[in-house]
């Protein structure tokens, strides 16, 4: 540890004065939590280790010690991994010297004073100094971490079965609610990416450790606490990512919280060994060695174990699935592949009686679970023997440090990311294997194993000598990570092509600004998700460029929450979204394509009447005979998503399909672009759903005998007519209760989200007489005082009226654009009651316009006396 250490203001770490010209502080007590201690030091111990196979024998060892240590009037601390593992070493040492006795302390064992915490009771053994008699006594390691360093144990010595957990990296979301505990805390930074975290108000730290209210968020900070303010841990974080905490700089900040135990646990004592099987492989021997231990192998125990090396495993079978590195994120992303890698596993073990082990999160709902013939075993089950009637596994971990966690290993300790995969993944799967009956030593058993990779099988097959791997033979899904191929020459042209995107998508949303005002935003409910605080897109043009939805609760709710993400991000939280669950469909949340004006006092607050603009196209798919990637391959230069609904079923293909947009658009420039979607899907051979009698199929026929079928040779392509407007709601992507869920974002090279511009100036051009002259005589005075900005847009915007809203079937909605672009620009009440009435009296339908020029007016007219 550098000695040149600084002083840094609390919470930001930014530096001040350094140490060394402060009051000399390196060996002055200081208070940790409950305990008081000296600063930490690095340590100048020599430990003992004792390494060897599992399985051979390495707790016997320990008794036969304990025993004999006991017999000359010492004292023997047992500190095993687990409650289970206490109660196993009981078991065994009471049968084989049951005359001995035998102190085990844990929290399930019944105790005559139960009031006070278990470490409490340890300490009073501990210190118990019955003169002229030997002692043993049995604890777990969670226990040894909890003692005080201030105890005087020097007559006792200390076995620990089993490597300590040595390492604590912890990350968590805390974007929005990190003053809970970073309030608390100090950097102190050396000159290195990482900066200790240190206590600055203990007081405050021991309350969330104790969390007597049962707090959700204390108990989710309160291992990161603890560590804190235990003084056998030192806790590391990476400076910058947590100066952008503190300061809400930047998107998806967490805390990160890397804890390392320290030798000072141990230094109490007056001897230390450690039984570990391929203990100089572990994390613990590594951390410690670099913190200054001197490890030396106990020849005279090693020599009495059963045996130093596995021999003898010809009739062993390693089977294995995947050819590369296995991960969460990897079994995640292909669980298809996942369920079928299982599938695999459990054919080639049969009926036989096996153990199995996953990660927690899947472990009790995972296909593997349902298994009958399966036994689940702890994550952490070292040391245990119960298992050991059992020939057989399936143990499929995702076991992997998170990148922050692996970098730090190997940048401040050496410890490299293929070490860590033995020392974390591998190891794990070999304790877990070797909680079966190669414990008892019978090698006339055959045995098979399944471990996800092939790296795991071949590190396994060098320990088990004579054992064979053998390939499950599955597809190998593609690589994730080697990326798209290159589109551009060199890096510099490809950062011109994205600055020139991102200038034509801020052209065509700046020509869009103005239809949005200033108290909408400010009075818009914007949704939240876990990782994101949205509330800080409060101006307009980071309103329009952001807007992607309305978010519903459900069918019937009113009010919507306003979804606003880059669009990366959105399609990143749809496909989040798409790993959810719900019972029921109408459990399941809704979005809209529609912004609804907020402050809107008209009737039906989610109606057509008052939406303000559109973002994205979604289409919906019922029963469709048109495959997801089918429609990819129609829409080959679009950027799209397509998801699985809850009703999805290989019977009744249902999913939707959603388009990212340059800009967002008016209800009839929405419609417009989505009558030409639908119109390019049914020429490539595709029809709407038709009922009723066969019909023929034409001339153009491949076949006489397909001249007359129902609906003709054409397939369905199941779009959903009803739901091809602005406002229509769409239920999120999730998990179908038949188990046939998708969501495909194809996105790959040549595709682009839809210009709306460009799309809109293909369409055929309206062919009309010349629009008739717009008089303003009734408002003429109005019309002078209008600036020229006003009276042209004015004068456009009438022009389109009489080309588009005087066709039949076209008023209604050609007259409520009309009224938002001449509200918009904020024209003279009289003005607008004028315009809008020679519009209505130009109408194919006057009467009806005239009504609806009444209800906008008087809503309009309400709603500006309000404000």
């Amino acid at each position: 540890m550098p000695d040149d250490w600084t002083q840094v203001d609390p919470r930001l770490g930014r530096l001040s004065e350094p140490i060394s010209t402060l009051p000399l502080i390196i060996n002055a007590p200081i208070r940790r939590g409950r305990h008081l201690v000296r600063s930490f030091q690095k340590s100048n111990m020599l430990l003992n280790f004792v390494t060897g196979p599992t399985s051979s024998d390495k707790t016997g060892v320990i008794i036969e010690e304990a025993r004999g240590r006991f017999l000359k009037d010492r004292k023997s601390l047992v500190v095993c991994p687990s409650i289970d593992a206490c109660d196993e070493f009981q078991i065994r040492f009471s049968s084989r010297f049951p005359g001995l006795p035998l102190e085990v302390y844990h929290s399930k064992r019944e105790r005559t004073d139960s009031s006070s915490p278990i470490r409490i009771a340890v300490e009073r053994a501990l210190l118990d100094e019955t003169p002229g008699s030997g002692r043993v006594v049995v604890i777990c390691h969670a226990t040894l971490l909890n003692l005080p360093p201030d105890l005087n144990l020097h007559d006792w010595h200390c076995f620990i079965d089993e490597t300590l957990d040595a390492f604590h990296p912890t990350e968590l979301n805390l974007h929005d609610s990190h003053q809970s505990i970073t309030t608390h805390l100090r950097t102190v930074e050396d000159r290195t990416p990482y900066a200790r975290l240190v206590s600055d108000n203990d007081t405050a730290l021991i309350s969330i450790v104790e969390n007597r209210n049962r707090d959700a968020l204390r108990e989710i900070i309160k291992g990161v606490a603890e560590r804190i303010t235990n003084p056998y841990y030192k806790s590391y974080t990476l400076g910058e990512n947590y100066r952008k905490l503190i300061e809400r700089n930047g998107k998806r900040q967490r805390l990160n919280c890397i804890s390392v135990l320290l030798p000072n646990v141990v230094e109490k004592f007056g001897g230390v060994t450690v039984f570990s099987a391929r203990f100089e492989e572990s994390l613990h021997y590594h951390l410690w060695e670099q913190e200054g231990v001197t490890w030396r192998q106990d020849v005279e125990l090693t020599n009495r174990l059963r045996f130093v090396h596995h021999a003898g495993y010809d009739k062993t079978k390693i089977y294995w699935g995947l050819d590369r590195n296995y991960s969460k994120a990897f079994r995640n992303g292909n669980m298809d592949w996942y369920n079928n890698f299982i599938a695999s596993a459990e054919k080639v073990i049969g009926p036989r009686q096996h153990i199995q082990l996953e990660n927690n999160d899947i472990k009790n709902t995972s296909v593997l679970s349902k298994s009958k013939n399966g036994e689940i075993i702890p994550g952490r089950s070292h040391g245990l023997n119960k298992y050991r009637d059992i020939d057989h596994a399936i143990i499929v971990p995702a076991m992997n440090y998170a990148p922050v966690a692996g970098r730090f290993l190997a940048e401040r300790y050496g410890f490299d990311r293929d070490r860590q995969v033995i020392s974390f993944t591998c190891h794990n799967i070999y304790q877990a294997i070797s909680r079966t009956s190669m414990r008892d030593g019978d090698m006339s058993r055959e045995r098979i194993w399944v471990v996800p990779s092939k790296a795991h099988a071949e590190w396994l097959a060098q320990i088990f000598e004579g054992s064979s791997c053998i390939s499950l033979a599955l597809n190998q899904p593609s690589a994730g990570n080697i990326g798209r191929p290159g589109l551009f020459a060199c890096d510099k042209d490809r950062k011109n092509h994205s600055k020139k995107i991102a200038r034509h998508k801020a052209r065509q949303i700046d020509e869009f600004i103005d239809r949005i005002g200033v108290n909408m935003v400010e009075n818009v409910a914007f949704f939240h998700d876990s990782d994101v605080d949205d509330s800080s897109l409060y101006n307009q043009h980071h309103f329009v460029a952001n807007y992607r939805s309305s978010w519903f609760s459900d069918l019937y709710k009113k009010d919507g929450k306003v979804i606003c993400k880059k669009e990366n991000e959105y399609i990143n939280w749809l496909k989040r979204e798409s790993n959810k669950s719900y019972p029921k469909k109408s459990d399941v949340p809704l979005v809209s394509p529609a912004f609804y004006n907020p402050l809107w006092v008209g009737k039906g607050k989610r109606g057509k009447r008052n939406i303000v603009l559109a973002s994205g196209l979604m289409l919906d798919f019922d029963d469709s005979e048109l495959l997801p990637e089918q429609l990819a391959e129609i829409f080959r230069d679009l950027q799209m998503v397509t998801y699985s609904t809850h009703s999805n079923s290989l019977t009744n293909i249902r999913y939707r399909a959603y388009f990212p947009t340059t800009r967002p658009m008016l209800i009839q420039e929405y419609m417009a672009i989505i009558q030409v979607i639908i119109q390019t899907v049914e020429d490539a051979g595709y029809q709407r759903k038709t009922k009723g009698p066969a019909k023929p199929n034409g001339s153009g026929s491949a076949s006489e005998n397909n001249r007359f079928s129902v609906g003709g040779n054409l397939r369905n392509h199941g779009i959903d007519m009803s739901k091809i407007g602005p406002y229509s709601l769409f239920h999120l992507p999730c998990r179908s209760p038949s188990g046939q869920s998708f969501f495909n974002h194809h996105s790959g090279p040549g595709r682009a989200p839809l210009d709306v511009n460009k799309w809109l100036l293909s369409l055929p051009p309206i062919e009309e007489p010349d629009p008739p002259t717009v008089s303003y005589n009734s408002c003429v005075d109005e019309v002078r005082a209008l600036s020229d900005h006003q009276r042209r847009e004015l004068e456009e915007a009438m022009g389109e009226w009489f080309l588009v809203g005087t066709l039949p079937g076209e008023g209604n909605d050609a007259m409520w654009i009309l009224y938002q672009r001449l509200r918009d620009l904020h024209l003279p009440i009289e003005l607008m009651w004028d315009q809008l009435r020679l519009a209505a009296s130009s109408a194919n339908t006057p009467s009806d316009r005239h009504k609806q020029v009444n209800h906008l007016m008087n809503d309009m007219v309400k709603y500006r006396a309000r404000i």
